[in-house]
């Protein structure tokens, strides 16, 4: 290492304690005000919250400078963290998304196996073969599987046809004598 690259180090730990010391000593005195003049607690910690923003913000903008950062390749560093942070939690969100409507298509039961059930307003129509943590499996009049994303069932509509009618929507073939 060089020696610019030592006394950059030297002085960004100096920096870093400094500031450390400076957001407790300020943290300790109004911890003492809240306690003299009788402060409520949030208000004690809403002023903490304040003040490590601040220390956090110091010392980014200390080691900035001793370093020598242009704005421009800090703000290139950011955006580029932020972009590739939202793309994960897009990923993970649709799949948590799709583990907990498996979950509530679990607890709720609106179809179960074996049901018939037709997705509106998509054409989509089948016997429910399985209900899987990330989607639904159906079998299709062709004896095609066609594999439906469990989130998908809280944003299209379904029916489920009645176990003893003939057909979709014939309510006719219904007995008057079942329970």
């Amino acid at each position: 290492m060089t020696s610019d690259v030592v006394m950059q180090l030297v002085y960004s730990g100096i920096f870093l304690v400094v500031v450390y010391l400076l957001f407790h000593l300020l943290a300790r005195s109004a911890r003492k005000t809240q306690e003299k003049l009788g402060i409520r607690r949030s208000r004690y910690f809403a002023m903490r919250r304040l003040l490590l923003l601040a220390a956090i913000l110091t010392a980014v903008g200390g080691l900035i400078f001793i370093w020598g950062l242009t704005l421009k390749n800090v703000w290139v560093a950011v955006s580029s963290v932020l972009a590739v942070v939202a793309i994960a939690f897009f990923a993970v969100w649709s799949l948590v998304g799709n583990i907990l409507a498996g979950i509530i298509l679990y607890f709720t039961s609106p179809f179960k196996i074996d049901d018939e059930i037709e997705v509106s307003p998509d054409p989509v129509r089948g016997q429910v073969m399985a209900i899987n943590t990330f989607y639904t499996v159906l079998l299709d009049a062709d004896k095609n599987h066609v594999n439906i994303p469990n989130s998908m069932f809280f944003q299209k509509y379904i029916r489920v046809k009645a176990r003893s009618s003939k057909g979709w929507g014939d309510d006719s073939a219904v007995s008057e004598n079942e329970d």
